[in-house]
């Protein structure tokens, strides 16, 4: 049973339209008689007919079998027919057997490009613009398919005059007009006539990044990546990776690693609230090119040891301002923080650190697998061991290192959490529009969790949800009034 070879050699696929094949109708035996006849798929077995010479080289009756297969289950079209003559056609050709015309004007017609004409049986080597004598040195059969006119070559797979071929620069071909861009973008070449390639020096503009876009090496915009603390405290990483480390102490989120220099490092304090298993975020400190921004509770802002009012302007390129429930800091470094002076920290990085980052919010190089790097470079699976090795010594802020185990739940409690979190993934809900953009399944687990180490706190349920709400505003899904018809 071929369904059932192929069944067994699935791959798991997210694909919704992926399913059991489902048998198609039988022919009635009209159609039966008409696509076996020599209008249709008979003409491949037809004697004499166009593809006798090839019969005693390749049985065509399996190619028979699936063309009359293919025309009942796709209703007879003539592109059917014509691709499964076109099968057989290929397989003759490539056994050495040259066949007698088969198409016309208005049978199986092959459309040929500009500067080029169909050819039953053209050469398998054509001239191209990188080798013109390719014919003179081919020993493959011929085959059908378009010719480029005399005084034409192929360049890629266009017909193009000889003196308009491309350049053969560094070991790749490249047509006319084309260009190149070296791998760190620094030097742009492009095809110029006659095959020349032509070079100048590049140079990525302040919000660029050299990278590769739709096959295409080159300058462009630079795109960023958000780390997100909240609650109890949860670490959505730059890359994704979700950890609820508790340390109650001061800790680096985000620092230059690999010896490179981000040109700034941020810090968070934890603080217990209400029990030694739940700590959160209380307050943020921004070091860079010597200033010193420090976010405190209830949205207070000092710089450099001072009590700043905003907006404030303290450095070129650097911002402080109120955002809604915000205290946003923007800078000229490709680094943005959102501090709501409570629990939640929106870290947002450009893209021109990718690779050269470490600390709580991970090292942003597009996989999880080392998120949990420690000062020293080795990567650690334990979040607790990971989260110890960025504390950083405050004389300003005694603490206990050690890390309390997290609250626990009962079944029953587990199921009360969940019912008062499940308004995340609930559809027709009020986060539902984001959900595609933002899988929500991280925040309900860190909702769940706080719900637990709480004990069902309404205002923590809030924060959760709000901290969701935030994250879908960062990501470009506005959810208006989400608290409306809820317990917040």
């Amino acid at each position: 049973d071929s369904n059932a070879l192929g069944q067994s050699w699935q791959v798991p696929d997210d694909d919704s339209s992926c399913g059991v094949p489902v048998p198609s109708p039988p022919c009635s035996a009209e159609e039966e008689k008409l696509y076996r006849s020599d209008q249709f798929c008979g003409m491949l077995t037809a004697r004499p007919g166009s593809f006798e010479k090839c019969h005693a080289v390749i049985n065509p009756q399996s190619y028979f079998d699936t063309c009359f297969y293919d025309l009942c289950a796709l209703s007879g079209g003539q592109d059917v027919l014509c691709a499964a003559l076109e099968a057989y056609v290929d397989a003759c050709q490539a056994a050495g057997v040259t066949l007698l015309p088969w198409r016309n004007a208005t049978f199986c017609p092959l459309t040929c490009p500009t500067n080029s004409y169909y050819d039953p049986c053209m050469t398998g080597c054509p001239a191209t613009c990188v080798d013109r004598q390719a014919p003179q040195n081919c020993s493959k059969p011929c085959v059908e398919g378009c010719a480029c006119i005399s005084g034409f070559l192929l360049s890629g797979d266009t017909c193009v005059p000889e003196a308009h071929c491309g350049c053969l620069f560094e070991g790749n071909y490249y047509s006319e007009g084309e260009y190149s861009v070296n791998e760190n973008c620094t030097r742009r070449c492009r095809c110029e006539a006659n095959g020349q390639m032509v070079c100048s020096a590049l140079s990525c503009g302040e919000d660029e990044v050299c990278k590769i876009e739709k096959g295409q090496r080159g300058c462009y915009p630079a795109s960023t990546s958000l780390c997100h603390i909240y609650g109890d405290p949860h670490y959505s990483t730059f890359d994704g990776k979700l950890h609820h480390f508790q340390g109650s102490c001061n800790y680096t989120v985000v620092t230059g690693c690999h010896n490179s220099s981000a040109g700034f490092s941020v810090t968070t304090r934890n603080k217990h609230r209400g029990s030694r298993s739940w700590t959160a975020l209380n307050s943020v400190a921004l070091s860079m090119e010597g200033l010193h921004i420090a976010l405190r509770e209830n949205k207070a802002v000092y710089i450099n040891g001072a009590l700043a009012s905003l907006p404030a302007s303290p450095a070129p390129g650097v911002t402080i301002s109120l955002s809604g429930s915000y205290v946003r800091v923007s800078t000229k470094l490709g680094l943005q923080l959102q501090f709501n002076g409570d629990h939640e920290l929106l870290v947002r990085v450009s893209e021109k650190h990718k690779g050269k980052l470490c600390g709580l919010c991970g090292t942003y190089t597009g996989s999880q697998q080392d998120d949990f790097m420690r000062p020293d470079g080795v990567v650690v699976p334990d979040f607790n061991d990971f989260g110890v090795s960025w504390m950083v010594p405050d004389d300003e802020w005694p603490c206990d290192p050690a890390i309390s185990p997290p609250a626990s739940c009962s079944p029953s409690e587990e199921e009360a959490a969940n019912k008062q979190c499940a308004i995340l993934t609930q559809l027709g809900g009020p986060f539902q529009p984001c959900h595609a953009v933002l899988p929500p399944k991280a925040y309900l687990e860190s909702c769940v969790y706080d719900q637990c180490a709480t004990a069902g706190s309404t205002e923590q349920l809030c924060n959760d949800l709000g901290a969701y709400a935030a994250a879908c505003a960062e990501a470009g899904v506005a959810l208006g009034d989400w608290s409306a018809g809820t317990v917040c």
